[in-house]
């Protein structure tokens, strides 16, 4: 039994009986980033040693300023916890915070099965409730992230040797994204605080003994020391470190200490996939099972490209004479009240679904052209693009066209003074992150671009390779500013497996609903063809949507609901 396993009847428990909640939960915080080495592939086959202490590192709740600025001893809980996670903000009221009575944590906004069964509340896919994110203190006049929390679950995968994590492409690396969360803003620390957060999380794994609920239940009462050092015969062989992964954490410099917590964490990030059979096909969703029971394709070929399959997928489906559909019989949902199902109404809206426009003239009906961006099996591309809600964001705020309107600098402009438009970072503290804010009426300066912050920004060296391979790929123009312009809101790709436990929608957590997200695109793809959406992507032009197809791709889309579960 994994330890992962070991305590998955606990969290649950933990969260119907809030009164137990501090005595389990303990001591948790964890998230980060940095530069660390590969994983390694001894072991290949079973979990990844580091899989489970990454958990464990991903739960511990004092990496958080709060905790560095009230902690009595590394070991010792606090007295008083932090007031941002004593409750969970959700669209359907407050609700107790898993974590009240500590610090924040990587859990605090990537929630599982902390609120399985509340009603209102439920799964998640390891994603927060809220349009945007709380953050533990003011900071240039922020008390929330400008973004919500993406869904984690498959987001570490990579796609043709490339990865782009975070909304904008922030991140290399799931090790850079560890580091820049434990030492940013999500967990209180300010851009000038870098070198003393560094130093903290090393203070933390050096001084822990593994005498908190949290080790007793991940890591057998072993602590960071020793589970990191692999030489104590008391560790099990699921948590011991292959050689190369190994560190002495009395000798490593801080950084090393650090990098070190963000391989394990990373490593974790890594294993979040759905359900998938020993050929790599998913298998868990009603769709799932529609695919398999119709034999119809449901992976790529080798050497077939997404638009190949996406075509070869959407002929056969058409082709479909006498659907076997998928029934109650064929299953049940554990953790959804809905039925386990794909009839009529799911195919046709995974006709439209698959369909694009003929001609790229957008006037072939009951086309939704949604596979360009949402390829299956994964149903998405893992790119960026520009769907219109930074505009519909903006334009919201000032009126029709006034995001079309909206001053931009060119990336000479941007260079010269990058503290009144790029992001704060610890290059530049003093940033005044202009377009990567909400739109506020208050000031007509601020939206959020996206990608466009951090491309062609030399505070983000790691990201830098591979954004320019997407923005300037075969075919696009990057003859002006490295194709800074057509970076303008480009916002990553979810994955919408599972979707319903990852409300609200898009990067504002702007929609609530299915129904909304299609009425949406709707909008947007008719701003696009009419010219009136601002670096309008080209999907938009082969989508022709209306009113008449809300209903049936709704239904498609919750035929990609399965019972994820972090087991």
């Amino acid at each position: 039994m994994s330890l992962r396993r070991r305590m998955r009847g606990v969290v649950p428990m933990v969260v119907m009986l809030f009164g137990l909640m501090l005595a389990i939960v303990g001591v948790i915080v964890g998230c980060g980033s940095g530069t660390a080495p590969a994983v390694s592939t001894e072991n290949e086959g079973a979990t990844p040693t580091a899989d489970p202490i990454g958990e464990r590192l991903f739960l511990d709740t004092r990496f958080a300023k709060f905790f560095f600025q009230n902690m009595t001893a590394v070991n010792t809980p606090l007295t008083t916890g932090d007031p941002v996670v004593a409750v969970v903000h959700t669209p359907n009221g407050d609700l107790p915070g898993p974590f009240a009575g500590s610090s924040i944590n990587c859990r605090s906004c990537h929630f599982v099965t902390e609120f399985q069964g509340v009603p209102n509340a439920g799964n998640r896919t390891y994603s927060d409730f809220t349009t945007r994110s709380p953050i533990p203190v003011l900071q240039n006049g922020f008390d929330n992230t400008p973004r919500n929390s993406m869904q984690m679950v498959n987001t570490f995968r990579i796609d043709g040797g490339t990865q782009f994590l975070h909304f904008d492409g922030e991140f290399a690396s799931g090790e850079d994204l560890v580091i820049g969360t434990l030492t940013g803003r999500n967990f209180g620390w300010a851009p000038e605080d870098y070198s003393t957060a560094i130093h903290h999380i090393a203070t933390i794994i050096r001084g822990d003994d593994g005498s908190d609920q949290l080790a007793a239940d991940r890591s057998d009462g072993l602590s960071y020391g020793v589970l990191f050092k692999g030489v104590d015969p008391r560790i099990t062989s699921d948590i011991l470190l292959p050689p190369s992964q190994r560190i002495d954490v009395a000798t490593a410099t801080d950084m090393q200490v650090v990098q070190e917590v963000a391989l394990c964490i990373a490593q974790y990030f890594k294993d979040l996939q759905f359900k998938k059979d020993n050929y790599q096909r998913y298998i868990a969703s009603p769709y799932d099972f529609f695919l398999s029971k119709n034999h119809l394709p449901r992976q790529r070929l080798v050497g077939e490209s997404p638009a190949e399959y996406n075509t070869r997928l959407y002929n056969d489906v058409v082709a479909l004479s006498n659907p076997v559909w998928v029934t109650p019989a064929d299953g049940t949902f554990a953790y959804h009240d809905q039925p386990f199902q794909f009839g009529p109404t799911e195919l046709a809206g995974l006709k439209i679904f698959l369909k694009a426009s003929a001609g790229g003239s957008g006037s072939d009906q009951h086309a939704g052209n949604c596979a360009a961006c949402h390829t299956p099996p994964d149903f998405t591309d893992f790119a960026f693009h520009n769907n219109g809600v930074a505009q519909d964001e903006y334009d919201g705020v000032h009126g029709a066209g006034a995001f079309a309107a909206l001053y931009v600098p060119n990336l000479t402009d941007r260079s010269a003074n990058p503290n009144a438009w790029l992001p704060e970072t610890p290059a530049h503290p003093s940033a005044s992150e202009t377009f990567r804010r909400p739109a506020l009426a208050s000031n007509a300066a601020y939206a959020d671009l996206g990608m466009w912050n951090i491309y062609m920004n030399a505070d983000y060296p790691n990201p830098q390779a591979n954004l320019k391979g997407f923005v300037c790929a075969a075919g696009k123009d990057c003859s002006v500013d490295q194709g800074l312009a057509s970076t303008i809101a480009l916002f990553k790709t979810p994955d919408l497996r599972d979707l319903v436990d990852s409300a609200p929608y898009f990067h504002n957590g702007s929609r609530a609903q299915f129904g909304d997200v299609v009425a949406f695109y709707i909008k947007s793809s008719a701003l696009a063809k009419a010219g009136k959406l601002r670096n309008a992507p080209p999907e938009f032009q082969m989508m022709s949507l209306s009113d008449d197809d809300v209903s049936a791709l709704t239904a498609f889309l919750l035929s990609l609901t399965e019972d994820y579960d972090d087991a």
